[in-house]
């Protein structure tokens, strides 16, 4: 298989410059209100459960969602240019790879931001911080190191599981993967098998399913080097690609709309001007005068 190098039409251009604005409007949104408001919904889960920061925990996911999408956006709609620059695509794998990560990290947040009491936000954060502790352990155990500091905390969220199995499974174990994003599907209002849909194909290219090649990508010659066996010179579909990132950077705003309500930052206004910062760093056709236009009528 070889990847051909397309230039990008001028209509997904448009599409793609408006997504990368939501993206880099969301990590000056987590910037800008990086710790929850006093009397905030996370604010008092924190004063109820001090060993942990269920901001936090839900703030790093979304943060790890935008910078894989980052990535992307300053590929695609580089914050400097020059006149006559054309933008092309060559390969497919990578850009889901990093649409995958996003959407795991905002599904990860999702989860733990929309359980509908304190008690609920607790146990998830404790199945959160059991799951994430053994991940790490594991992991130290594979370094050489010692796992003393791990196993106290370890032990401590262990003990605390126990206490709060009336809302919430004692279990260090995570919902599966899957079962997150249609749960981030269904905060959205939106087809929980799309959701799923994408992050199977995200999956498929990341791990380098031969299905994902024809599924996500435009065929333009095939060579059969030998009989029923084929090397596919192909290029991305636009279309498939902008539609699962559109799905993506939607959920990641979904997740944003929601941590910033939990934490007790008002969401319009936060955003505003976190856009209006986002349009100003990007190169604009006319100098930057109607985003200005807007931040004076918006009084930023």
């Amino acid at each position: 298989m070889t990847d051909d190098r397309v230039q990008v039409d001028a209509a997904t251009m448009r599409r793609w410059a408006e997504l990368a604005l939501s993206i880099r409007m969301v990590a000056n949104a987590l910037r800008d209100a990086s710790t929850p408001t006093n009397d905030s919904a996370f604010w008092t889960v924190e004063e109820m459960f001090p060993p942990e920061s269920v901001s936090q925990w839900t703030r790093e996911g979304l943060r790890s969602a935008v910078d894989h999408l980052t990535t992307w956006a300053n590929h695609a709609v580089p914050l400097q240019q020059f006149e006559g620059q054309v933008v092309t695509h060559d390969g497919f794998r990578w850009s889901y790879t990093l649409m995958r990560g996003a959407i795991e990290g905002a599904a990860q947040s999702l989860w733990l931001s929309s359980a509908k009491t304190p008690p609920e936000a607790i146990a998830r954060l404790v199945r959160m911080v059991r799951h994430d502790l053994a991940e790490q352990r594991l992991a130290w155990i594979a370094m050489g190191r010692d796992t003393a500091a791990i196993d106290e905390r370890k032990g401590r969220h262990d003990a605390i599981a126990d206490l709060l199995v009336d809302h919430g499974p004692a279990t260090p174990k995570l919902p599966n993967m899957v079962d997150m994003v249609r749960h981030a599907a269904r905060l959205a209002s939106v087809d929980p098998g799309r959701w799923e849909a994408n992050w199977r194909v995200c999956s498929a290219a990341a791990h380098g399913k031969d299905w994902a090649i024809l599924e996500l990508q435009i065929p333009r010659t095939a060579h059969e080097w030998r009989p029923g066996q084929f090397h596919i010179n192909a290029h991305p579909d636009p279309e498939r690609l902008t539609g699962v990132l559109d799905d993506t950077v939607d959920m990641v705003l979904i997740g944003l709309n929601l941590y910033l309500q939990r934490s007790g930052h008002d969401v319009p206004s936060t955003t505003r001007k976190a856009m209006i910062e986002a349009a100003r760093a990007t190169p604009q056709k006319d100098g930057g005068a109607h985003v200005e236009r807007l931040a004076r009528e918006l009084e930023l």
